[in-house]
C-alpha cells in the first residue's frame, strides 16, 4: 500500500476513533450505568414525584437517584430525577442528568425539555447514538476492542453516520416560535379560541416552577369557551420575527417573549400559548416560590376572584358556591392544606387544583391536577363503590363534600 494511502487511511480511522471517543467520554463522565436492569418501579416512581411536587426536594431527589441505580434507563425518570436536583441546588447533578438525557433518548419529549432546562448542555445530535446503536455483544467494549474486528469498525461506522444524519436533520429544523411567526403582523392574534380549545387543559404542564396557584387557573380557563377567548386576546405577536407578546388583562404591562427568554426559564408546555403565557407569568413574578390561589384568577381574568374557606363553610354553603361557578362556566380552583395528618392520602398537600365539574344530587366534586397525565395517582380503601372518592385519568379525580372539606382550605371563583 502507498504511503500516502496508508496515511489517508489512518486520518480516516483516527477520525472516527475521536468521534466515538467524544461519545464514550460523554457517557462515562455522567456515572449512570447503561446497561439493562430492572424497569421502573412505577410505584416508587409516583412517591418521589409527589415528594417533588410537597417541595420536598432533597427527599425527592434521594427517591430518583435510589430508582435510576435500580432501574434500567428511562427518559422520565431522568428527567424528573433533574427536576428534583435542581430544585434542590444540585445543579452540577441535574445537568448531568440532562446530558445523559439527551445524548441516549434524543427523539423524547423529555430530552426536549432537558435541553431547555439546561441550553447549551448539547443536543441530541451531537451526543447521541453509543449505548442505543451499538449491538448487544458490542456494547461494553472501549474503543480500541471494537476496532479490532470487522463487526466493531462496522458499528463504529454506523454510530457515526447516524449520528452526522441526526446532525444535519437538527440543523435543518426551523424552531416552533420562529414557524408559528412567519407571516405574522406586529400587534395582530396569534391564536384563536379555537386553538386554545383544541388543547384545553392538556396543552399545560406544570413543570418545576412552583405556579400551581397559576397553572391550576390556566387549566380553568382553558376549559371554557369564555377563558378560552381570554387567553386567545392575551398573545400578540411581536415587532420582530420569533418574538411575541403577553399581555394579561388589566395589565398596563407588556411582556416580549422571545427564544432565549425561554431557554432562559426552561419553560416548556405541551401547547405553544401555553408556554408564552407561562413564561410571561415567571417575568412578572420572577421570585415566584408560590402566590396566593385567588391571585392566579385575578391575574388572568382581570377581575377580583371571590374566595371562601370550606372549613367555615357548610356544606350546602360551599356546594352552592363551587355549582353556581360550574353551572354558569366561569372559572373555579381549590387548594389543599398543607397537612393532613391522620387522614388517608388522598391528594397532594400544598397544591392547586382546578374544579371542573360538581354532582349535587351525589355531593361529588370533580378536580383536575394540573400535572395532568404525571399525577399522582390515590385510592380510598373501604369505598369499593367510589362513593366518597374516585380516581380517574389524566389527573381527574372525585371527592365528596365532606371529605373535600378536609383536605382542601381554599377555594375561589371568578366571574367572566
Amino acid at each position: 500500500m502507498a504511503r500516502n494511502e496508508y496515511l489517508k487511511r489512518l486520518g480516516i480511522r483516527r477520525n472516527q476513533l475521536a468521534k466515538v471517543a467524544a461519545v464514550s467520554i460523554c457517557l462515562s463522565q455522567a456515572g449512570l450505568a447503561v446497561s439493562a436492569l430492572g424497569p421502573v418501579d412505577e410505584t416508587a416512581l409516583r412517591s418521589a414525584w409527589a415528594l417533588y411536587n410537597q417541595h420536598k426536594l432533597a427527599a425527592s431527589a434521594d427517591a430518583f437517584e435510589t430508582l435510576i441505580r435500580t432501574s434500567a434507563p428511562n427518559a422520565r425518570l431522568y428527567y424528573y430525577a433533574a427536576l428534583a436536583c435542581r430544585g434542590n441546588n444540585r445543579n452540577a447533578r441535574a445537568k448531568q442528568l440532562c446530558q445523559y438525557l439527551i445524548a441516549n433518548f434524543p427523539t423524547t419529549t423529555e430530552a426536549d425539555y432537558a435541553q431547555k432546562m439546561y441550553p447549551g448542555s448539547g443536543t441530541a445530535s451531537n451526543t447521541a447514538g453509543a449505548s442505543d446503536t451499538l449491538p448487544e455483544s458490542l456494547r461494553g467494549k472501549n474503543i480500541q476492542e471494537l476496532m479490532k474486528t470487522e463487526e466493531g469498525r462496522k458499528a463504529v461506522q454506523d454510530a457515526i453516520a447516524k449520528k452526522e444524519a441526526a446532525a444535519a436533520s437538527a440543523a435543518a429544523k426551523i424552531s416552533p416560535m420562529m414557524a408559528k411567526s412567519k407571516g405574522g403582523r406586529s400587534g395582530e392574534r396569534v391564536f384563536s379560541t379555537a386553538d386554545i380549545a383544541k388543547d384545553g387543559a392538556g396543552g399545560i404542564d406544570q413543570m418545576y416552577y412552583p405556579n400551581c396557584w397559576f397553572e391550576s387557573s390556566m387549566s380553568a380557563l382553558a376549559m371554557l369557551p369564555r377563558g378560552q377567548k381570554l387567553m386567545a386576546e392575551m398573545i400578540r405577536y411581536g415587532a420582530k420575527e420569533g418574538t411575541f407578546v403577553v399581555r394579561f388583562p388589566g395589565d398596563g404591562k407588556e411582556y416580549t417573549i422571545t427564544e432565549e427568554k425561554l431557554e432562559k426559564t426552561g419553560v416548556h408546555d405541551k401547547a405553544l400559548w401555553a408556554t408564552l403565557i407561562e413564561c410571561a407569568q415567571t417575568y412578572k413574578f420572577p421570585d415566584d416560590n408560590g402566590g396566593q390561589l385567588h391571585e392566579g384568577l385575578g391575574y388572568l381574568t382581570g377581575r377580583p376572584a371571590e374566595y371562601i374557606s370550606p372549613g367555615s363553610a357548610s356544606d350546602q354553603e360551599l356546594s352552592l358556591f363551587i355549582d353556581g361557578a360550574v353551572k354558569s362556566q366561569n372559572p373555579i380552583v381549590c387548594g389543599s392544606q398543607d397537612y393532613t395528618s391522620g387522614l388517608p392520602h388522598l391528594v397532594v398537600t400544598g397544591h392547586a387544583y382546578t374544579i371542573v365539574g360538581f354532582d349535587a344530587a351525589k355531593g361529588m366534586i370533580k378536580i383536575r391536577n394540573p400535572h395532568g397525565a404525571n399525577s399522582e395517582r390515590f385510592t380510598l380503601k373501604n369505598d369499593p363503590n367510589h362513593q366518597k372518592f374516585e380516581q380517574l385519568d389524566d389527573g381527574l379525580f372525585k371527592i365528596h363534600v365532606s371529605l373535600f372539606k378536609q383536605y382542601f382550605d381554599q377555594v375561589a371563583r371568578s366571574f367572566i
